[in-house]
Formats: C-alpha cells, structure tokens, sequence
C-alpha cells in the first residue's frame, strides 16, 4: 500500500512541476500568437500595407526571465556591410512594446540601421503572429499557428500567383 501511495505522489509532483514549467511558455505563445484562426487575421489585416516588411523576416524566438518576447529580424536591405550575417534580436516589453534591449546574434559588430530594425520588430508584434516574412517581390507570409506552419500567402499580384502555383497549389480562401 505504501508503494502505491509513494508512487501516486511521485506522479502528482511530477504533473505539477510540468505544469509550473510549461505554464510560461505557454502563457508567452499565447499571449504572443492570439490569431490561431486565419480568417479572423485575415479579416483583420486584409488591406494592411506590409510594404515597410519587404524583404525582412521576422519570428518571436521564445521569452526572456520575465516572458518579454525575443523577435529574431532578418532585414539584409538594411545591413550595410553584407559580409556580415546574423540575426539582429530584439527584447520588447510585454505591456508597452517598447524596446528593453537590442542586439545582433553575432560575435562583431554590424553595421545597419538598428532604429528601423527595432521599429520593425514593434510593428511585428502589433499583428499577434509568431511569424511574418515578406520577400523582396512583395509576396507575404504569415505564420498564425507557429514558425513554422505557413497559414496565409498574400501574392503582390497574378503572375506571382501563377509562378508560385507551379510550385504549390493554393487555396483562395478571400479574393479581392
């Protein structure tokens, strides 16, 4: 009997300390990434301008200590030295967005408009997603379940359309 019971309480405390892990992580990607369904940022953000993102990408990395979010930028039109690669990481608040700290994942320093870099990353967590990439044609992509799972494609116009459906066949789900 004692073995049941030494057993039973091993595998509480062990549910419980998941949950305390697993609480902020979740509590950060839910806070984050509020738009799980597509229509409704789709609905939301249907005639927004994404031009100022062409050709950057950005993603939420995680949560710092205190589940600030990271945002990882990608903006290689706005590193002056190209040589130099790497991701520039941005630590906002989690109440205003405002910038806590800043800096480029490398082991020198880049030369690149870091103010635009920032701003980019606070206009990024505005739409809720954990991912936007828009590339240099103008076409974007928006990630609402996660970094990975590509939900919405927003063509910048028809031929785009055509080319990329020799690659994938995608479905209209709103046409203007």
């Amino acid at each position: 009997m004692k073995k049941i019971i030494k057993t039973i309480t091993i595998g509480i405390a062990v549910i419980i300390g998941l949950v305390l892990i697993a609480r902020p992580a979740l509590s950060l990607y839910g806070g984050c990434c509020a738009y799980f369904d597509k229509k409704a940022f789709l609905a939301k953000h249907e005639f927004e301008d994404f031009s100022q993102f062409k050709n950057v990408s950005l993603f939420i990395r995680g949560g710092d200590n205190e589940r600030n979010p990271i945002i990882c930028v990608d903006a290689p039109h706005l590193v002056r030295d190209t040589s130099k690669v790497g991701f520039y990481v941005v630590i906002l608040d989690k109440k205003t967005d405002q910038v806590k700290k800043a800096k480029w994942m490398t082991e020198y320093d880049v030369e690149a408009d870091t103010l635009q870099l920032q701003q980019l990353a606070q206009t990024f967590m505005r739409y809720r997603i954990p991912r936007l990439d828009v590339d240099t044609t103008g076409n974007v992509f928006v990630y609402v379940k996660d970094i990975e799972t590509l939900a919405l494609v927003g063509f910048a116009n028809e031929n785009e359309l055509q080319k990329r459906n020799k690659e994938t066949k995608w479905i209209n789900i709103k046409s203007n």
